[in-house]
């Protein structure tokens, strides 16, 4: 994968050839209409729940309708780990209880991290998918030019050194 700062084809500061930008601004293109829209919740969320979901979307400009069903769970399991939290800090530390809690939250602090990396294709992580989507374009159009080109012209040595193979 690319290294380093991306930035769209049309504020590259290093020049690349033609093929090159037209590839990218393709693969840009892809990866942009890739869920266009903004990210809407996939099930129900009670009040609290769909602020958080608001000042997610609203904090990160780059969740489009791709992102809706791992946002919306990444919400649901922020909440409810909350809550778990919550009724763990009101039980007494020798409360039986207790443990099943902390089991349930650990749970969820899990699903939270599976839901925030599932988010994590950042602006930036989707500008290097379509410059490596481009440089793959590229190639493949380099490799079908080489097989175009694989009619062997006659080398006209050979056909001298031929000429007086059959002359003797």
């Amino acid at each position: 994968m690319a290294k380093g700062h991306i930035s769209t084809v049309n504020n590259l500061s290093r020049k690349i050839s033609k093929d090159e930008r037209k590839s990218r601004e393709i693969a840009e293109k892809q990866v942009e209409t890739i869920g266009n829209g903004t990210p809407e919740p996939v099930m129900v969320l009670n009040e609290s729940e769909l602020t958080i979901f608001d000042k997610y979307v609203s904090l990160n400009d780059s969740f489009n309708a791709a992102d809706s069903t791992a946002l919306t769970l990444l919400v649901k399991s922020l909440y409810r780990y909350t809550e778990i939290d919550q009724a763990i800090g009101e039980l007494d530390v020798m409360d039986d209880r207790r443990a099943g809690l902390i089991r349930q939250a650990s749970t969820y602090d899990k699903a939270i991290q599976q839901h925030s990396a599932s988010l994590s294709l950042s602006l930036t992580a989707r500008l290097r998918m379509a410059n490596d989507m481009a440089k793959v374009m590229i190639e493949e159009k380099k490799l079908a030019n080489m097989e175009g080109e694989k009619v062997q012209e006659v080398n006209p040595l050979l056909a001298v050194l031929e000429a007086r193979k059959h002359v003797k």
